[in-house]
């Protein structure tokens, strides 16, 4: 129980830390499901959900996993979520009596909307006694469903997540039904936003019923869409090329054809979206070069961002921005963009040759520092009046290109998606065959362990080189699309919180893992974009996601197949080192007598 106490505790404080930022009192008119819940309500009872599920989870007894019975774990999520409940209600009781006004001098968020919700007309002491009643109720069902079987828990798990995720993309989904012609007042609501019953109701029964299907036949489909290898006696580490059956080309064919029609489908506010999350995509494959690939740690990666944009930009005869017009750069040329691109290609290529050798001896914290001083060098220099004849300072510059074809120009969002998604097809076929190729084993490793990598012949000077160039190419590749994308620049765009970002999309999808850097940009970019309301708190998802993953899954969302068993492998290292210092630590050490061995 002391545990339950102190996990109650945290829940509690949780629920006010998110009515403190306003997760709570800003979105009590988001509808989810119905009216009734809303995500304001889902704050609440999230926290206490989540510490019965935490508390009831098996425990180590005498080096035995002892799962809880139901009987035995709902009394303890009752306790968790009670003492949640009393924490957050005891806030409740407290800004009630002392005041909101001057609460809200500290915390703005704090405000009489937020308390006028949760009074709802009720004195503070019933409001605390109702949240009591209610967290005790749902860290009941958080504990319950902790203990229920695997193949109950899954799909009721399944169908609440799904059911919520919809209610989220209130503002995404119904457009998509409207531009394909389907009826969808049933699924939402024209009144409140959200979905409504009836739709929230066939939605979790459907996605229940794909679960159980995913459990009773998912071996079966994988098995389908995997063949076996030609030896099967050899280990997979996840380099190896399988052979492609024709139910792989009929899924991969539809996977296409979903991609082409999507905007259209979908709409060009969802298509501008996109085209972002094709940007930082690009950002994010050339960054995994460099981290997941190589091994080597840069925070500096907006360098290659800004120079593709900007010599872009020069390439195509972009003009400055001035306070009387726009003028043009002491240096440009009128080149077509498609002749321009491999330019920029081979510009940051060499560029990161140039970075990459002062800080060929550098390794981990002392290499990131490096490259985080050259990123923000890039910053100054664009913006310092040195190179304002160039690029125009913090003016910045426009009129740049739109990389039309005949008459299709890509500035549109619903065209850049086209262009956006080529690019990024191809730098993930370069990227998919560098990691299987001479190149790749050598960057793997050069990442495992540089000084044996050297001993065994590898020349660690190249292909650090070559991992610089060729992450900053794809890189710069990003940065020019972006140019297309805006058509005018400043260097406001090209901050150091660029580079944190796509190394959160790495680390976030799985460093390394080709699929997890497309998972990890429609995480981090494309759910922000997509959920407006929340672009105040974008920063705030992207520490809670990071955290979240590093301790949850610390291989990432899709993990690279080597990188899972280089981890695991480490771990059993760990836990074989543990288990040998304790037993070391029992071995009594031998009795000298006093006086010996004094000299």
């Amino acid at each position: 129980m002391r545990e339950a106490f102190k996990t109650g505790v945290i829940a509690g404080i949780v629920t006010i830390f998110f009515a403190a930022v306003g997760l709570i009192g800003n979105f009590t008119d988001l509808n989810l499901i119905g009216e009734v819940v809303t995500f304001a309500l889902l704050m609440i009872l999230l926290p206490p959900v989540v510490a019965g599920y935490v508390t009831s989870r098996p425990r180590v007894v005498a080096g035995q996993v002892a799962e809880r019975s139901q009987a035995e774990a709902a009394p303890i999520g009752a306790v968790t979520g009670a003492t949640a409940g009393l924490s957050f209600g005891a806030f409740v009781v407290f800004v009630d009596a002392f005041g909101v006004e001057r609460i809200r001098e500290v915390f703005v968020n704090i405000s009489p909307a937020l308390m006028e919700y949760l009074l709802s007309g009720r004195t503070a002491i019933v409001t605390a006694a109702l949240l009591v009643i209610a967290s005790a109720v749902a860290g009941t069902l958080g504990a319950v469903y902790r203990t229920l079987p695997e193949g109950v828990r899954k799909p009721i798990g399944t169908a609440i997540w799904v059911t919520l995720l919809l209610g989220f993309l209130q503002r995404i989904i119904p457009i998509a039904l409207d531009q394909l012609g389907i009826e969808r007042d049933w699924l939402y609501s024209k009144v409140t936003g959200g979905l409504t019953w009836i739709g929230a109701v066939t939605v979790a029964l459907f996605s229940a019923g794909a679960s159980v299907l995913k459990a009773r036949k998912g071996d079966a489909i994988r098995g389908a869409l995997t063949p076996r290898r030609s030896r099967d006696d050899e280990p997979d580490d996840g380099s190896r090329r399988r052979p492609v059956t024709p139910l792989m080309i009929v899924v991969m064919l539809a996977g296409l054809g979903v991609l082409l029609v999507a905007p259209y489908v979908l709409g060009s506010v969802i298509s501008e979206v996109l085209g972002t999350v094709m940007v930082f995509a690009l950002l994010g494959l050339g960054l995994n070069i460099v981290v997941g690939y190589a091994g080597l740690l840069d925070l500096g990666y907006v360098f290659f961002f800004t120079l593709g944009a900007y010599a872009l930009a020069l390439l195509t005869g972009a003009t400055l921005n001035t306070f009387i017009g726009s003028t043009e750069p002491a240096v440009s040329l009128n080149l077509n963009f498609y002749v321009a691109i491999p330019i920029v290609v081979l510009i940051a290529a060499a560029s990161g040759v140039l970075i990459g050798a002062p800080v060929l001896r550098l390794r981990g914290d002392y290499l990131a520092l490096v490259t985080l001083g050259l990123g923000e060098m890039i910053v100054v220099l664009v913006t310092s009046p040195w190179l304002e004849p160039l690029v125009g300072g913090p003016q910045g510059m426009r009129d740049i290109t739109n990389a039309a074809i005949g008459n299709f120009g890509f500035r549109e969002p619903q065209h850049f998606y086209y262009l956006g998604l080529a690019f990024v097809v191809l730098a993930l076929f370069v990227s998919w065959r560098l990691a299987g190729s001479r190149i790749g084993r050598a960057w793997t490793a050069l990442r495992e362990d540089e000084q044996v990598a050297d001993a065994m012949g590898v020349s660690t000077t190249t292909y650090k080189l070559l991992a610089f160039a060729m992450g900053g190419a794809i890189g710069a590749v990003g940065g020019a699309l972006f140019a297309v994308k805006i058509g005018s620049l400043t260097p406001a765009s090209f901050q150091v919180l660029v580079s944190i970002q796509v190394l959160g999309i790495v680390i976030l999808g799985g460093i390394g893992s080709l699929p997890g850097v497309i998972v990890g940009s429609l995480v981090l970019v494309g759910l922000p974009g997509l959920l407006r309301e929340f672009e105040e708190y974008r920063l705030l998802a992207y520490g809670a996601a990071l955290v979240a993953v590093m301790i949850l899954r610390p291989q990432g969302v899709v993990p690279n197949v080597r990188r899972s068993r280089e981890l695991r492998e480490e771990d059993r290292e760990q836990d074989k080192w543990a288990s040998d210092v304790a037993a070391d630590e029992h071995v009594a050490p031998p009795v000298t007598p006093l006086g010996e061995g004094a000299g």
